[in-house]
């Protein structure tokens, strides 16, 4: 689950053993009792040991390196973004789903029909039943077709256009934009590697060598991020998404403003291709947090995924799509459990039924 790039940045290398036990034990208060948390509810933990007074000072610290914000002046405090990601990266452990509900799951795929439309469509209203939020699939689909042609020009300082052939010799072009300035040199140099190496960028791999610094680095994979997410959004890959009505339970989206954002995201099956492509196929859940969806309506969101195969390998994207407080021991085990019985049936339907 460890998000390396967020990682590289330093997420919580600033933060003592203490304030990491505090920052643990807060986010689980507040994903509990969905209220800010003073330090008095913290010092009540056996486990930190320590005083109000004392937690009371860490609190503001962490609140200081952007990991707590206060509401209001007298209450007390919630996770932010990153504090999230800092939890799910260091300190969430995978919760193992009960004995009594991984017994129910098998026995529900064991009266599923072999038909990959019905496992998929109920996969993801049981997945959401256990969790209690949405539930998105994307099918299993043929590999991303090859290019046989890109090229990468600088539109500004901080914007390159992309431009993708394909085998049938139709093009597709668009737009990614950049935190940072580039130089024209680094422009060229990344358009002259994507065209030598138009293998690994389809697969998803950095080329060796891609980069000479963390800045280019950053640049280039955002680029490879971007290829990626397009080409899976060109395709014809089936969307499924269940449970929207448990949307309506969480407080963060009691303000209708959010409400109808994830509500309209929940049913624009062509951004789900694009937020489910993102999954790493180097982990086995990956999960999104916040404003990494670059989706403007899923900011308030944290999204937790895993890949599952279909036939002949082909990769299909199981998730789960809820507010940032989250359960994210339990979401994680329950994803990754339907996942592997996802892609067992379908293995096994694919057996039964050859093409």
């Amino acid at each position: 689950m460890t998000d390396s790039k967020l990682k590289s940045e330093g997420i919580g290398t600033e933060l003592t053993e203490r304030q990491r036990l505090i920052l643990a034990a807060l986010v689980d208060e507040y994903v509990n009792t969905t209220r800010p948390i003073g330090s008095k509810a913290l010092a009540d933990r056996a486990e930190l040991n320590v005083s109000s007074a004392t937690i009371r000072n860490e609190m503001m610290e962490l609140d200081e390196w952007g990991y707590l914000q206060q509401p209001h002046t007298s209450a007390g405090r919630v996770p932010t973004q990153k504090a999230y990601r800092f939890y799910v990266n260091n300190l969430a452990t995978s919760q193992e789903l009960t004995i009594d509900k991984l017994s129910w799951i098998h026995s529900q795929y064991r009266r599923m029909e072999p038909e990959p439309d019905k496992i998929l469509r109920l996969s993801t209203k049981l997945l959401a039943d256990i969790v209690k939020h949405p539930a998105v699939a994307v099918e299993p689909c043929p590999p991303v077709p090859r290019l046989t042609g890109i090229t990468v020009k600088p539109v500004s300082s901080h914007a390159i256009r992309i431009s993708c052939t394909y085998p049938d010799g139709q093009q597709h072009e668009f737009v990614v934009h950049f935190d940072k300035g580039f130089s024209i040199e680094q422009v060229n140099r990344l358009n002259n590697i994507l065209k030598e190496q138009l293998d690994s960028l389809v697969e998803g791999r950095l080329p060796v060598q891609a980069a000479t610094d963390d800045d280019e680095q950053v640049t280039f994979q955002k680029l490879l991020d971007a290829v990626q997410c397009q080409l899976w959004a060109s395709g014809e890959a089936r969307v499924y998404v269940e449970g929207m009505a448990y949307i309506l339970e969480q407080p963060e989206f009691q303000q209708l403003s959010y409400l109808q954002a994830v509500i309209k995201a929940l049913g624009e099956r062509q951004m789900w291709r694009q937020v489910l492509a993102k999954v790493d196929t180097t982990q086995q859940v990956a999960v999104l947090i916040g404003s990494e969806h670059a989706v403007p309506q899923l900011e308030q969101c944290s999204t937790v995924m895993s890949q599952f195969k279909g036939p002949s390998n082909q990769r299909g994207i199981l998730g789960v799509v809820g507010p940032m407080r989250m359960a994210y021991s339990e979401v994680i085990s329950a994803v990754d459990c339907v996942a592997q019985q996802i892609g067992e049936v379908l293995s096994s339907a694919d057996t039964c039924h050859p093409q």
